[in-house]
């Protein structure tokens, strides 16, 4: 019933694309094993702002860069880049060969159809201060910025700089349909839990092997577990400790985990009267014993994150050593700052108790449990933490309207290849919904500023320090734990790996053994 369901899908999805195209395509769906990539993330919306980073990683939509696992920038949608002295203007030059899923050739015009209109939505492209995009020739791009930009190329590897045809978008700018690049084009969404696709027979690179993908999203980690156990055609993505633990164990299954660039951090309202003071900040840090969390929740070794960014970006790291933390002493260090103890040992001043929420969300499992854990470590030194485990949502709608006080999260600082992006958005003047909150430092916008336009290596490295010792100092966002991502798959599927800027599933290099 489901071969045949997909196939009377498949049949009318290809009759608009050319007829000649669907009995090679029923014939691939017939004679290929379909694989099932599972993971917590839900599909929100069709805008490349709001659901592009899945589009990316079911390899449906590209960029015009792309990066390597090193964080190398190489030709993706763009055959080359130039670029002026000052980094004002940048030219782009199209692959001559790409098609997209109608069958209809890229142009330049699709380009700058695409990146305007991202330039209207939430996008780290916003930072890049871009005035003008222009198509010179079919295949030519030029983008003017307001001020130099020397890592401007790495922005365009964002999710939402993806290039999608021009029918993709109504009269209103609107996309209502996804018609891309990538190796994989679209057959059905079902928000906001599913998608089914098919190997694209022209694309222009390294062509899927795997003919049918679905995308199927699921918040448990449990369930994740169970469905890679009990079906090979799985692929599963964001598993928790112990479930990767226990997949271990089944001789039919590979596990694969590694370090990516994202960072397990809180972040507070900097106007709140206790998260205002930089001391209690301080404090409030010393206190969390990160080895403890990475070793027994995460279950990884030298997973302590006393700065902000992983081990992948060195120059802006500062090699500051982890400290187990010394309850007594934050305590007292506290009380001499007007604290006093209740009866229970909690602390309170001016008749009120230090106590506030922390919401975090159960999309990445370990999240819930880590803020158990610094529930239980704050409580060591007088301090009340209400736990609240919402949506997703909540966290950038808490921070809108002024509600939010502390909220752990996960931020993925390789967004793009370069942390410069993530930090111009999140530490902007205004704030971010997922960066600072009612805080800013003169001294560290200055930085940032410069750094956008400096071009010597060692006058980069130099501002990279400044900026990251003012995060360190003044923690207005502080890191915990770095994340490793864990996946499982049946040993049949071959080719499996882990982007650790978590761009792309890599699904066209997948095969199955059998086949």
């Amino acid at each position: 019933m489901k071969t045949l369901f997909y196939s009377l899908l498949m049949t009318l999805f290809l009759v608009a694309c050319g007829e000649k195209n669907v009995t090679q395509a029923q014939s691939a769906v017939e004679k290929t094993k379909e694989l099932v990539v599972v993971a917590p993330w839900e599909i929100t919306s069709l805008d490349l702002s709001k659901s592009g980073y899945l589009f990316q990683r079911m390899q449906l939509v590209e960029t015009l860069v792309e990066v390597l696992p090193d964080g190398t920038l190489i030709g993706g949608l763009a055959e080359s880049w130039q670029n002026n002295q000052d980094g004002t203007v940048w030219t782009f030059m199209l692959r001559p060969d790409v098609k997209f899923h109608n069958g209809s050739m890229l142009t330049a015009e699709d380009v700058v159809k695409s990146l305007t209109v991202a330039l209207t939505k939430p996008t780290v492209l916003k930072s890049a201060l871009i005035e003008h995009i222009i198509a010179l020739d079919d295949k030519t791009v030029q983008i003017t910025l307001g001020k130099g930009l020397i890592a401007f190329p790495a922005y365009l590897t964002h999710s939402t700089a993806g290039i999608l045809s021009q029918t993709s978008f109504d009269s209103k700018n609107k996309i209502h349909q996804i018609i891309g690049t990538g190796p994989y084009q679209v057959v059905n969404i079902e928000a906001p839990q599913k998608i089914e696709q098919v190997a694209f027979a022209d694309y222009w690179g390294e062509k899927a092997k795997i003919k049918q993908v679905s995308y199927l999203a699921n918040s448990r980690s449990e369930t994740r577990t169970l469905l890679v156990q009990s079906n090979p055609n799985y692929l599963v993505f964001n598993l928790d400790p112990a479930s990767t633990q226990r997949l271990l164990q089944d001789p039919n299954l590979q596990v694969q985990s590694q370090s990516i660039a994202r960072t397990i951090q809180y972040k507070v309202n900097g106007q709140h009267p206790l998260f205002s003071d930089i001391r209690i900040r301080q404090l409030l840090s010393q206190a969390i014993d990160r080895k403890g969390i990475a070793e027994s929740v995460l279950r990884i070794q030298n997973g302590m994150a006393e700065e902000l960014f992983p081990n992948a970006f060195a120059d802006w790291r500062l090699g500051v050593e982890n400290q187990q933390p010394n309850f007594g002493q934050i305590k007292a260090d506290l009380i001499a700052l007007g604290f006093t103890e209740d009866a229970q040992g909690m602390l309170q001043k001016a008749g009120k108790p230090f106590k506030f929420t922390l919401k975090t969300y159960s999309d990445r499992p370990e999240l819930p449990i880590i803020a158990t854990a610094l529930q239980n470590q704050w409580r060591q030194i007088g301090v009340d933490v209400n736990v609240s485990i919402s949506n997703f949502s909540d966290i950038p709608a808490g921070h809108q309207d002024g509600s939010l006080e502390m909220a752990l999260y996960g931020r993925n600082y390789g967004m793009i290849p370069d942390p410069m992006g993530v930090l111009l958005a999140d530490f902007s003047p205004n704030g971010g919904d997922w960066g600072v909150m009612n805080w800013q430092s003169e001294s560290l916008n200055q930085a940032l500023n410069t750094l956008q336009m400096t071009t010597d290596k060692a006058k980069q490295r130099d501002l990279k320090q400044e900026i990251a010792k003012i995060i360190y100092t003044e923690r207005p966002i502080t890191p915990i734990v770095f994340y490793q991502q864990n996946i499982a798959a049946s040993k049949n599927l071959q080719g499996l790996s882990i982007d650790p800027f978590e761009r792309n599933f890599a699904l066209n290099k997948l095969s199955w053994a059998q086949y």
